[in-house]
């Protein structure tokens, strides 16, 4: 019996040892990238002093993020909470909220258009603009950062 039982033993062990000394060891290391919120910077009427907190954009915006040496562009993410985490290499970029182009701005005795250029018939400037800025990612860390999405139509 106890020769069966060392035979069992042995096996067992042979078969485990294997097993666990091939298992591949996970490397755990913190992500690094840029994590962020989008704000709301128009102003909902005349423009208080001193201005109220500027509320989190509410719709659909891209954020994209593009290499600060090159322009090339390495992240792109559709949101539309206004709430954003992209993970990234470390190094330098530009981080842009990026609204849909339409709607266009219509001038009317409410709204004025900046530098629109437009006919009768054709508007081209959009009323949404965004914001980009230039963000360092360093190892194992993510950079916070705050875009700023404004209607230029409501002034």
């Amino acid at each position: 019996m106890s020769r069966r039982l060392l035979a069992f033993v042995t096996v067992a062990a042979l078969i485990v040892v294997p097993a666990s000394a091939g298992a591949k060891k996970r490397h755990s290391h913190k992500p690094s990238g840029v994590d962020g919120v989008v704000l709301n910077s128009t102003c909902p009427g005349a423009c208080q002093e001193p201005p109220p907190p500027q509320p989190v954009y509410s719709g659909p915006v891209t954020i994209t993020v593009q290499r600060a040496s090159d322009g090339q562009q390495v992240a792109s993410q559709a949101i539309s909470d206004g709430k954003f985490r992209i993970r990234l290499k470390r190094g330098l970029y530009d981080v842009s909220a990026v609204p849909p182009n339409p709607p266009t701005c219509q001038p009317t005795p409410q709204t004025v258009c900046p530098m629109a250029q437009s006919s009768p018939d054709v508007i081209i400037q959009p009323c949404m603009q965004g914001e980009t800025k230039r963000i360092q990612v360093n190892r194992h860390r993510f950079a916070h950062v705050e875009l700023h999405v404004s209607n230029s139509c409501i002034v």
